[in-house]
């Protein structure tokens, strides 16, 4: 009965701790308005109503309702995402990757060189953004399978994973990438 008891107790401290590890806060908004919720790291719904001040943990997704928007910062670098009106992602970051998974809709970067230790990707079904620090634009229209982006400074790459062509992008440049 001791051991099972010592067993369950382990299984439960090992939990938390994993669960706490997983849900590393990433970054934080600055803003936001209208309907914006977050749907944390293991919850299947987008249940938590956002405040500026909230945190943005690894593997939390994001939804921006119709006539709303937010405004989110990274810790690290102090990169910059605003996140426009009836946009869907999720936040996902490895020990080398930071990428932001779009479902649907835009998203505007300000991606800093400075201070950052990690690559920085927009991926969307149909295409993925490298960028090495530049101010750019991504829109995914989920219900035409197209994506657009733009670019405001410096430079990125687009990767379109169904032709497994790359374009790069500079500023006052546009890639449309589709299946």
């Amino acid at each position: 009965m001791l051991v099972r008891r010592i067993n369950i107790f382990f299984l439960l401290f090992t939990f938390s701790v994993f669960s706490l590890v997983s849900a590393q806060t990433i970054g934080r908004v600055m803003k936001s308005n209208g309907q914006v919720l977050i749907k944390p790291v293991g919850v299947g719904t987008y249940s938590v109503e956002v405040k500026p001040g909230q945190a943005i943990s690894n593997g939390d997704a994001i939804r921006v309702g119709e006539a709303s928007f937010a405004v989110v910062i990274f810790l690290d670098d102090k990169s910059v995402v605003k996140v426009r009106e009836n946009t869907d992602f999720q936040f996902v970051e490895t020990s080398n990757t930071r990428s932001l998974i779009i479902d649907q809709g835009t998203t505007l970067h300000n991606v800093n060189k400075e201070g950052r230790k990690k690559a920085y990707r927009v991926e969307t079904p149909v295409s993925v953004a490298s960028v090495k620090g530049t101010e750019f634009s991504s829109f995914h229209d989920a219900v035409a399978g197209i994506d657009k982006f733009v670019g405001k400074t410096g430079n990125f790459d687009v990767f379109n994973t169904i032709s497994g062509l790359t374009v790069n992008v500079g500023a006052g440049q546009k890639a449309v990438s589709n299946a």
